[in-house]
């Protein structure tokens, strides 16, 4: 998932070099949304620990 992320922002910078801004910026978007869903996923996960 966390590649998946990665190649989101790949496309997003490779857009904005090509002059293509509008969807750049949908790319950028979409990439923000997703690493914020992740850093939900993550942050709301209980931990175990064993004392």
């Amino acid at each position: 998932m966390m590649s998946f992320i990665f190649v989101l922002l790949f496309m997003s910078m490779l857009l904005a070099f090509l002059e293509k801004k509008n969807s750049s910026y949908i790319f950028f978007l979409f990439t923000v949304v997703m690493g914020l869903f992740w850093f939900y996923h993550h942050s709301s996960d209980s931990l175990l620990t064993l004392l």
